[in-house]
């Protein structure tokens, strides 16, 4: 699964890279929204589409809901999962969309079988 992590935060996307990695998936790392959007547009260019965009609300720039809606006016069949520490978003992410919702702090444990719930999701 390629997934891509969409945080302004450098540390936080360090640290789910190599967790993820460790786990076996193919991460890839947008330092903002802007970049984001600009990755995801890339990958289906490339014909290398990314399965998951993991996505944070509070950005600079765009902001998790900005990339959302651009993406998915590119791709609407594209699996966005949230991870936020604002909680009040999480019913108007779903409704665009996204298949998940990761209040933050979250624990490894609670993002790989999150993904791995998306990722069942998909094969049926």
């Amino acid at each position: 699964m390629r997934i891509l992590l969409i945080d302004d935060e450098v540390e936080i996307l360090s640290l789910l890279k190599d967790t993820l990695e460790s786990f076996g998936y193919e991460v890839e790392m947008a330092l903002d929204g802007e970049m984001g959007v600009d990755m995801f547009k890339e990958s289906i260019n490339n014909g290398k589409k990314f399965d998951l965009l993991i996505i944070d609300y509070r950005m600079y720039g765009k902001d998790g809901l900005q990339v959302s809606k651009e993406v998915m006016d590119i791709d609407k069949n594209t699996k966005l999962l949230f991870a936020s520490a604002d909680p009040s978003i999480k019913k108007k992410v779903i409704e665009m969309g996204a298949v998940g919702f990761l209040l933050k702090p979250f624990t490894i444990r609670e993002l790989i079988d999150t993904i791995k719930n998306i990722s069942s999701r998909n094969k049926t």
